[in-house]
Formats: structure tokens, sequence, C-alpha cells
């Protein structure tokens, strides 16, 4: 049995989404706020192994977190299936998925590190790692083989947020960000294993994230959800239902971070390799302000996919509008003052390297960049929306157009322009657009769910939420 914790959890996740989406979004927010920072503080770290390093991970970047992004995927499709089972009071069948997404994480995996072991060398030239083909293969290798820990570090987060267990989600990424933190410096520098050292402390944390889990579920039984041995014997249909929003889920991860690769090569064009690790870093500081959005949408996802069990489709339409207006305000404040401490910023990133020629780039660059961040706001958490509401395929065609027109505009930028600040405009024309067409999907498609099924109220009871636990 669960113990008080666990349960309190679920209790939240059954109750008001928009009281569940602000207990649920604050451990997230800290837990990628840790992560965010982690990312930062890698990036400081090897700009003083020079231009090359930082480049190797900007292009690295990509391979990396399509990966991420599989096992984050995995994780969604987890969590969605688990609240949605534990909305409808199908406790057996919430711990049957968890099981089962441990298993397509392990399948996934068997079938990745081997094909990505032995790609190597074609994959990164690919990619464009030709100028620092070795320096990348260095930062590659201990990430290639540490696949299967990626992955499951997704999954396990994802089941554990599935049962409203959000706290004990962020306990095991702050953890592994905590592990990064602390041995960065002594493997990049003290034991001189440079951006490898890097790589393989980034392994070291995901193994930890990923003992942490398994120890609550497998050992200490102090979860919700229980797994038996039983739950790991291969079931078809349990992962179909998760791979209905996982695989999509994980296909628009994948798709977002393969045009990625693109959009590097039109930079190193126009520009060059060390201006290719400034963008990174560029891009990993507008991630760090996007948490709250990030967050929301997070949370979203087990609120909303719990409401969809109970089928309280009112409940789930307000959530959604006061994610996305919170998120919105959010975004733009920090967008905002960001934006007056960029010059700041960007010496602090090119002085370490010797690039400070690029220091007026760099901040023009943030600035520019920054205009997008509100507009990421309906992105994330329109497309958590849609993982709830089980219409992944949505929110994947949604990217898979919002990244077509990102593309056609950052190449022509790259081709007609010619400049380094049309490729940063042409950046924030296509994120507009997305933004806008991710949030109009994701509140036609909840109206036509909520027709379709007949109703926008559910006569959903305590009593009938108690049943759904377990009391």
């Amino acid at each position: 049995m669960s113990g008080k914790a666990e349960s309190k959890g679920v209790e939240t996740m059954l109750g008001d989404p928009r009281k569940a989406l602000v207990a649920f979004s604050i451990p997230i927010a800290i837990a990628l706020f840790v992560q965010q920072v982690n990312v930062l503080v890698d990036s400081f770290w090897v700009t003083s192994l020079g231009g090359d390093a930082m480049a190797a991970i900007g292009l690295l970047y990509p391979i990396y977190a399509i990966l991420i992004g599989i096992g984050n995927g995995l994780g969604i499709g987890a969590s969605a299936a688990i609240a949605r089972k534990i909305g409808g009071g199908r406790r057996g069948e919430a711990s049957r998925i968890a099981g089962q997404s441990l298993v397509l994480a392990a399948i996934v995996s068997v079938a990745a590190t081997p094909f990505l072991l032995a790609a190597e060398d074609p994959l990164l030239r690919l990619i464009g790692a030709g100028a620092t083909l070795e320096t990348s293969k260095a930062y590659a290798f201990p990430l290639f083989l540490s696949t299967a820990l990626i992955l499951m570090s997704g999954v396990v987060s994802g089941m554990l947020r599935g049962e409203g267990a959000m706290r004990r989600s962020m306990q095991i990424q702050v953890a592994a960000a905590a592990i990064n933190l602390v041995l960065d410096p002594i493997f990049i520098y003290t034991l001189g294993w440079g951006i490898a050292g890097a790589a393989w402390v980034t392994s070291i944390s995901m193994a930890a994230s990923v003992a942490m889990g398994l120890y609550w579920y497998c050992i200490r039984k102090s979860t919700f959800v229980a797994i038996a041995r039983r739950d790991l014997r291969v079931s078809a249909a349990h992962m179909r239902e998760i791979l209905s929003v996982g695989l999509p889920q994980s296909l628009e991860f994948s798709v977002m971070n393969a045009f990625n690769v693109g959009y590097n090569f039109c930079v190193i064009m126009v520009g060059s390799t060390d201006l290719m690790g400034l963008y990174t870093v560029s891009w990993r500081i507008l991630m760090l302000l996007m948490i709250p959005a990030q967050a929301m949408g997070g949370a979203i996802v087990s609120a909303c996919s719990a409401e969809f069990g109970m089928k309280r489709y009112d409940m789930i339409r307000r959530a959604y509008l006061y994610a996305t207006r919170a998120s919105v305000a959010v975004l733009f404040a920090l967008a905002a003052a960001t934006a007056l401490v960029a010059g700041y910023i960007a010496e602090a990133f090119t002085a370490p390297s010797g690039m400070t020629d690029l220091r007026d780039n760099m901040t023009v660059m943030l600035r520019i960049l920054l205009i997008l961040a509100p507009f990421f706001a309906p992105v994330y958490v329109g497309s958590s929306l849609l993982q709830a509401l089980n219409r992944s395929k949505v929110a994947l065609a949604s990217s898979a157009l919002r990244n077509g027109v990102l593309t056609v505009l950052f190449f022509s930028a790259a081709y007609l322009a010619g400049t380094e600040t049309s490729l940063w405009w042409a950046m924030v024309a296509g994120e507009v657009f997305g933004g806008a067409l991710m949030g109009y999907w994701a509140y036609v498609v909840l109206m036509d769910t909520a027709r379709k099924d007949g109703r926008t109220l559910s006569g959903r009871s305590k009593r009938g939420r108690r049943r759904a636990i377990g009391k």
C-alpha cells in the first residue's frame, strides 16, 4: 500500500484541476530550473575548452535532445495513461501501464544503442561536425552508450507524474542535476577528460535518477502504483495505449530537433562555429525562461488526463485557459527583464573563451530571440492538453507544420539576406505562427471532444473520486 504522501498526490490530481496545476507545476518548475541551470553551468565550464568544444555540444545537442525527447515522450504517454486509469478507478491497470512503460524503454534502447554506436562517424559528419569531428566523437560516445539510461530517466519521471507524485519526480531530477554540477569540473579539468568528461558525468547523473525511481517502485514499494513481476510481461494492448500518446509525442520532439540540425547549418554558414556555440548558449538561456510554461504543460498532462478519465470537460477547459494566460504573462515578464541584462549575459559567455568580438552579436541575438518567448506558452500548454485528451497526433501535425514554416523562413533568410539578424527575425516569425497554431488546435479539439461525448459537466462525486484511489 502507498503512503499518505502518495495518496495525497492522487487526491490533488482528482480534485480541482486549477489547484492541481499550481500544486503540480511548482515541483516541476523547480526540477526544470535546476536542470536548465545545470545545462548553463555545463556550458560555462566547456567555454574554457574553446570554440570547438562549444560547437561540438551545439551540434550534438539535437541528437541528444531527440533521445531525451523519446524518453520524455514515452514518459508522457505513461503519465497520461496512468492518470486516466486512476481517474477511471482502475488502479490495477495503472500498475500494468507502469510496468509496460519500463519494458518499452528497454526495447527501444536495445534497438537504438547499437545503431548509434555503429553509425557515430557518418552521423556526426551528416550533422556538420567535419571541422570538429574528433571533439564531437569524444562527446558523443558516452552519450550514445548511455541511451538506455537517458530513455529510462524520462519514463520513470513520467510514471511518477502520472500518479501525482510530482515531488518525487522533482527529487530524482534535482539529484541528477546536483551530481552533474559537482562532478563536471572534476571530470573535465581535475581528471583532464575534457569534453568527454562532461558527457560521462551526464551518464552518471542519469543512472542515479533511474536508480532512485526504481528503488521506490521495485524495492521500497512506496508508490501509489505498484509494479509486480506480472506487469513486466509484454502486453501489446497496454503498449498501444502508452504509444497512442507516447509515439506521437516522441515524434514531435524528434521532428523539432531534427529541424534544429538544419538551423545549425544555417547559423554556421552565415556566421562561424564560434557563433554556433553562442547560438546554443542563447537557446539554453531561452529555455530557462520557458520553465513556467513547461511546468504548466507537465501539470496539465497529469491533471487533465485524470479529468478526461472522469469526463469533466468544463474543468479541463478552465484549467487550459488558466494555464495559457498565466504562462504567457510570466514569460513576457521574464523576457522583458532578461532583455535588460542581455549585454552582461553575453559578456559572461564570450569573455572566458576569448570571443569578446562576438559579445555584441550575442547581445543582439538574445534580445531578438527573447521576443518569441511568450509565444512558446501556447505551444507547451496546447501540446500538453492534446496529450491529455489522447490527441497527440494533432499536436504532432501542428509541430511539423510549425517547423516546416520555420525552416522555409530560416533558409530563406540565410540564402537571400545572409545576415545573422535575418536568421533571428525569421525564427521569431516562425514561432509566433507556431504558437498561434497550437493554441488554436488545442481549444478546437477540446470543444470537439466534449461535443462528441455529449457532455460538458461531470457528475463525478467525491465518493467516486475516493473509489478511483482505492479508498
